[in-house]
């Protein structure tokens, strides 16, 4: 009887092939803990959160050489191709092993003509080779076949028997062992939309851990990391920031942590531990976030600013996915009979509508931008603000007095919402062009920028 040690092919946000909304690397991880379960002791699982092709763990694997070494993958190609077969090393001769377990996967997954391949340049075959390791890879049918694939899915314990017997390992497990067991935050679903596999740096990046897949490829600004609609949590983030910033997130059996001025290294969350992240605020010092996270049974929440939380907290709900970008700048606005609120993205809607409420001030905080501002005040006429700074007050606090036309110079366009006619159109902010009334009486309510 041989000791099994088992590679889940794929991972770490490669997801391998694709196949009628399911992917490889999750099911071959699927497949290596139904071997797991009924191995048992005579099976060690190979860390399912690495791949192990690109960061070339076997070669710095340290196993007794008696150990038998099986790497998981299916097949892909035209609908049509189907079958099972075992890779060993071009040039070796098949083992007993290799031979039984051609034979076993020939006849579950039939279609093949050769059900045992030599080859020359597969890395992991030739790494195992020069380590000295009894290796071979087992692509177990076509994902691209929905008959391959019906059968993985629907007799993937007769499967993995299999697999065990060509080993000679009882598969006679207990019970207990042999059980199925409803996993961490329920069963991950087919379909759904899974981030991007290339990596794509940015003003802002991040990269997210996810269960069963590992650490996806790197997005930026405003593109989604994760995945929607497949239960799938986030365990863990790294974050690039532009400038000092501070993350707090909310985990799972934990609570809320906070992580200080992080750094592209930084782990935010945990991996390995089925610890899902529920909720997110990031704080920028010198930039302003904008940010917003999928959630199981909700969906995407509302884009939040800079220090405030995105996701929900208390509903035990998993961070599913996750888009952050920086503003170009925010805006603080001083609203009739309410006064000051809180700093807001420029990219969103500063100001109230809809409930008569006049805009009497607004402040800018233009993060290294360089813009100019003039506005027209109830009763003062035009005011030239030249060059603004973030302490910089456009407009009227504790005078109730109105704005009622704005000009900008910028690199941005922005537009305004008018008492009784609502919102202009979008204009650029050239330092001619103005956006209001004059002479009309007439209350800006809110301005955006984009």
């Amino acid at each position: 009887m041989a000791h099994l040690f088992l590679i889940a092919g794929h991972g770490a946000g490669d997801s391998g092939a694709v196949g009628y909304g399911y992917t490889e690397a999750e099911r071959v991880r699927a497949l290596a803990r139904r071997i797991v379960a009924y191995g048992g002791n005579n099976v060690t699982l190979g860390d399912t959160n690495r791949n192990w092709y690109a960061d070339k763990g076997i070669s710095s694997l340290n196993i007794p050489k008696s150990y038998q070494i099986l790497e998981l993958h299916m097949d892909s190609g035209v609908s049509t191709a189907k079958g099972g077969h075992v890779i060993i090393k071009e040039g070796y001769n098949p083992d007993q092993y290799d031979t039984a377990l051609a034979n076993f996967i020939g006849s579950f997954f039939p279609g093949r003509a050769n059900k045992v391949v030599g080859r020359a340049h597969l890395a992991n075959v030739n790494r195992a080779a020069a380590k000295g390791y009894s290796y071979r890879l087992l692509e177990n049918g076509f994902i691209t076949n929905q008959g391959d694939l019906n059968k993985f899915n629907s007799q993937i314990d007769e499967l993995a028997r299999g697999i065990l017997k060509a080993f000679g390992i009882s598969s006679a497990a207990p019970v207990a062992s042999a059980k199925k067991t409803e996993p961490v935050d329920g069963e991950i679903k087919s379909g759904g939309v899974f981030q991007s596999k290339t990596d794509k740096f940015g003003t802002i990046s991040y990269q997210a851990h996810m269960r069963s897949a590992g650490w996806g490829a790197w997005q930026s600004d405003g593109l989604m990391v994760g995945s929607t609609n497949q239960n799938r949590r986030i365990e863990a983030l790294h974050i690039q920031p532009v400038g000092e910033t501070d993350v707090v997130v909310h985990m799972k059996g934990i609570g809320n942590k906070e992580y200080k001025n992080i750094t592209k290294d930084t782990l935010i969350g945990t991996t390995g531990q089925n610890r899902r992240l529920e909720a997110i605020r990031i704080t920028g010092k010198e930039s302003f976030y904008l940010y917003r996270v999928h959630q199981k049974s909700i969906g995407w929440s509302e884009w939040a600013n800079n220090g405030e939380w995105a996701g929900t907290i208390g509903k035990g709900l998993q961070m599913e996915a996750l888009q952050i970008k920086k503003s170009m700048f925010s805006v603080e606005p001083h609203v009739q009979s309410k006064g000051w609120l809180p700093p807001k993205a420029a990219e969103k809607v500063i100001g109230i509508t809809g409930h008569a409420l006049r805009l009497e001030a607004i402040r800018i905080n233009p993060y290294g931008k360089t813009i100019k501002a003039k506005a027209h005040i109830q009763s003062k006429g035009w005011v030239d603000y030249g060059v603004i700074t973030k302490d910089t007050i456009i407009g009227t606090v504790g005078e109730k007095k109105r704005i009622e036309c704005l000009c900008f110079e910028g690199d941005f366009e922005y537009r305004v919402h008018i008492q009784s006619s609502g919102w202009t159109d979008w204009t650029k902010a050239d330092g001619v062009a103005t956006l209001g009334t004059v002479g009309q009486e007439l209350r800006i309510e809110a301005i955006q920028f984009r």
